[in-house]
């Protein structure tokens, strides 16, 4: 036979069966078939190959990493209880609109009521919350104590993102770091936080988000020299960017949050650069008291009254806008809109002190 020609092939015999089907006269044997497949060396098949790497691209995966990382709890909140610090997992964009005004409005609009004061008991409770904009993580943290939800964090579920693959590892590894993010929403915590021992997780955050409603003012009056010189070192916080969300319990007190200048003209260079102050109040006339040529009554002048240079901020300014819808008591809700601030000579007193303590504000015209 010639070798340049092809050997041919002899037929395989086939058998019919009796039901009619054609079966080989040699049946394969399974387990020769899977010793046969252990002996077969496998293909290798890159991880570039996946389709999760071919058919997505870079942003959408990071995208996808970023709410693994908000599911696996990575974004911690710290809140004391019976004395106790805590942490649970956070859910909310800090720096997101606050929705709770967009969502009772349209619940007024549902009503058919033309009456300027409504019982909207979800809403009064949302508007109420200690946690401020962070009411869906207060939410959240109730079922996991009550054992309807899982805290990921303490199972650690991130890790079965950062151990699938290596490329995986490399590509999401540095938005780990970065969804390190601690939330503190009562000014009780905050000063728990800044005192040693300090949590771990505070030197390890590379974002501080900070909600501050009850007594915030007078919070930050009070405390907010000493807060601004600990967050300024680099030993006690890290992190790379600090959002303070300003609210108050009453339209007052949340009108002079911006107006009263003494809280905010201490704040160092080292923390301005970092630092994000979010208002409640409207961009052009909520901050009147920055403008040049202020009038305040003098500390020690017989009533004397003292013009101001203009505050210009080293830090980035948020005017989120005014509540038109405040929350009054027992699950009720006002739509009556107070107005844009009113400009006069501002007091050289705490006006938090003495709204807190005195009941001024309400009918006082140096307030309102």
């Amino acid at each position: 036979m010639a070798l340049d020609r092809p050997i041919p092939e002899e037929p395989i015999k086939e058998e019919v069966g009796s039901e009619g089907n054609i079966r080989n006269e040699t049946p394969i044997s399974e387990e020769l078939t899977q010793q046969q497949a252990l002996k077969t060396p496998r293909k290798e098949h890159h991880q570039g190959q996946s389709t999760f790497f071919r058919q997505l691209p870079p942003e959408i995966r990071h995208q996808i990493y970023r709410h693994f990382w908000i599911s696996a709890g990575v974004e911690r909140h710290a809140f004391l209880r019976n004395r106790k610090l805590l942490f649970s997992p956070c859910i909310t964009d800090h720096e997101a609109p606050d929705e709770r005004q967009n969502g009772v409005a349209k619940d007024f609009q549902k009503s058919c009521s033309t009456a300027e004061v409504q019982p909207h008991p979800k809403w009064f409770k949302r508007m109420t919350s200690p946690w401020c904009n962070h009411w869906k993580c207060e939410r959240l943290w109730e079922d996991i104590r009550d054992g309807r939800e899982v805290d990921g964090n303490k199972t650690q579920a991130y890790m079965a993102l950062l151990l699938s693959c290596k490329r995986i590892y490399n590509e999401s590894v540095e938005s780990f770091r970065e969804a390190k993010t601690l939330t503190i929403t009562d000014g009780q915590t905050l000063h728990r936080i800044l005192r040693w021992p300090r949590p771990k997780y505070l030197h390890q955050a590379r974002r501080l988000n900070i909600s501050l409603r009850h007594d915030s003012g007078n919070f930050l009056y009070l405390n907010g020299a000493s807060m601004w010189h600990i967050l300024s070192e680099q030993d006690s916080c890290q992190a790379e960017s600090i959002y303070l969300w300003l609210d108050a319990e009453c339209p007052v007190t949340r009108r002079l949050l911006p107006e009263f200048r003494e809280l905010y003209n201490c704040v160092p260079a080292s923390v301005a650069a970092r630092l994000t102050i979010d208002f409640p109040c409207d961009a052009d006339d909520g901050f009147w008291a920055w403008e040049d040529g202020l009038e305040v009554e003098a500390a020690e002048g017989g009533g004397q009254v003292k013009r101001l240079g203009p505050l210009v901020p080293e830090f980035r300014v948020v005017a989120r806008g005014r509540q038109r819808f405040n929350e009054t008591s027992a699950g009720y809700v006002s739509c009556v809109d107070r107005g844009s601030p009113r400009r006069r000579v501002l007091r050289a007193s705490n006006p938090f002190e003495d709204i807190l303590l005195y009941g001024r504000g309400f009918v006082d015209g140096s307030y309102v």
